[in-house]
């Protein structure tokens, strides 16, 4: 076990998403103007965008020692990937909600449930193009949904865009963890793809 905590860095990726988590507490409400595809300008919380930052890095931890041995393991490695993933998403939901509690802007509940959202969508990422590949396209998705999230007019972002909702809104939260939970259960039931 413990060649599988040295090859994923674990103790680095729990201090990175702790430490990404509290930067996001304390950017607060901080918006970086974007323009948008369908007309007008749009705004992106920078908490929204930082929250990328662990998935990412929990892609290329995996990547690291990506090898064939893995996969014909007795272990089932890649399970043990998914519950990494889905402890970093659990430790950042919980700062989040504790700093809510604690008297943290109101961004503390999108910074907990972008981060649980960003972590699913890596782990559906990662058994479809492999952890290489998975960590570009992850760092595309908040500048995607960024330009084109946002429903014309300016009235609000789009029903699928979930990182750009309001902290308070319920169905983004619901469907947050839900692509959170998808991932999960589909990491957990389809092996990562090995790309030299």
């Amino acid at each position: 076990m413990n060649w599988w905590v040295l090859s994923r860095k674990v103790p680095a990726l729990a201090a990175l998403t702790a430490a990404t988590t509290f930067i996001s507490l304390a950017l607060g409400q901080s918006y970086l103007p974007v323009p948008a595809l369908v007309g007008g300008a749009g705004h992106f919380l920078l908490a929204a965008l930082l929250t990328v930052i662990p998935a990412v890095m929990w892609l290329a931890f995996t990547a690291r020692a990506r090898i064939p041995a893995e996969t014909v393991s007795v272990r089932a490695v890649h399970r043990f990937d998914v519950s990494l993933a889905a402890a970093g998403a659990t430790l950042s939901l919980s700062l989040a909600v504790l700093g809510h509690f604690l008297g943290a802007d109101a961004v503390a509940l999108a910074v907990g449930r972008n981060t649980a959202f960003y972590f699913g969508v890596a782990l559906v990422l990662n058994p479809l193009t492999g952890a290489r590949a998975g960590a570009p396209l992850l760092v595309a998705v908040p500048l995607v949904l960024a330009v084109g999230g946002w429903q014309a007019g300016g009235r609000g972002p789009q029903p699928w865009a979930i990182p750009l909702h309001d902290a308070a809104s319920l169905p983004a939260l619901c469907a947050g963890l839900a692509v959170f939970l998808t991932g999960t259960v589909f990491g957990s039931i389809r092996a990562p793809r090995l790309i030299p």
